[in-house]
């Protein structure tokens, strides 16, 4: 059964579906079964995937290679799409990026206590502090 918040894609298409609401064994494009996104945890030795949170009060910033002196490409092949936090209280935002931005967010809590960040390159998929 899928859970709320899981990350899909279509293998045919490309389209990316997150589940909010559970209800159905399975979700299907183009005629199959879409893919659940694994959230990937560990970087590779020439790309910066994993997001870095960085929390000053209840400013939070998210970036993907930035403060680790590479940061990830951003150009219209490969890019960060989007980079997102949730809180252990139920907060949950997400921004949007673009080719050509920076792979960074930044996002204000009332409570950063248990934040984890994901974020879903177009080539690489999803990634989780």
């Amino acid at each position: 059964m899928m859970k709320q918040k899981e990350i899909y894609r279509c293998s045919i298409c490309g389209k990316v579906i997150e589940i909010l609401h559970p209800a159905a064994p399975e979700t299907i494009c183009c005629g199959q079964p879409m893919k659940l996104m694994e959230e990937q945890t560990t970087d590779w030795k020439t790309e910066k995937h994993v997001p870095k949170i960085t929390i000053d009060g209840n400013k939070i910033t998210v970036d993907v290679g930035i403060s680790m002196g590479t940061p990830h490409p951003m150009t219209d092949e490969h890019y960060i799409m989007w980079i997102e936090i949730i809180c252990k209280d139920g907060c949950y935002e997400r921004r949007f990026l673009k080719p050509g931005m920076e792979p960074k967010a930044t996002f204000t809590v009332a409570n950063p206590e248990g934040l984890w960040a994901r974020e879903y390159c177009n080539l690489h998929f999803l990634w989780k502090s």
